[in-house]
């Protein structure tokens, strides 16, 4: 049976990065735009009971679940980072990645 194998070419490399910054951007956005909700309804006085409650809390879960992809130590920035010395590696990492090499029958 003739061994199937592919190699890694980086054409959509440049599009995959730049669509996880552009995902980046719009997460940072939301991000701010939470936290500038969450205090709108801080301030507001007729926001009252289980109403005031419910909005509160739920934005305050989305505000916690935002912060995790903000700032520069979020996941699509390793992501970008990985895909990038891929990018830059793809030659060597072929060379030493023995299983790809053996299923070329190089070894």
């Amino acid at each position: 049976m003739e061994s199937i194998y592919f190699k890694y070419d980086g054409e959509v490399m440049p599009k995959v990065i730049k669509n996880i910054v552009d995902a980046q951007s719009y997460m940072n956005k939301a991000y701010m735009t939470a936290l500038k909700l969450q205090k709108e309804l801080e301030s507001k006085e007729y926001w009252t009971g289980k109403s005031e409650l419910v909005a509160e809390g739920f934005l305050d879960l989305m505000v916690q679940y935002q912060k995790d992809f903000y700032g520069v130590n979020n996941p699509q920035a390793k992501a970008v980072s990985a895909l990038t010395d891929l990018q830059n590696n793809v030659s060597e990492f072929y060379e030493n990645f023995d299983e790809y090499r053996a299923l070329k029958g190089e070894e």
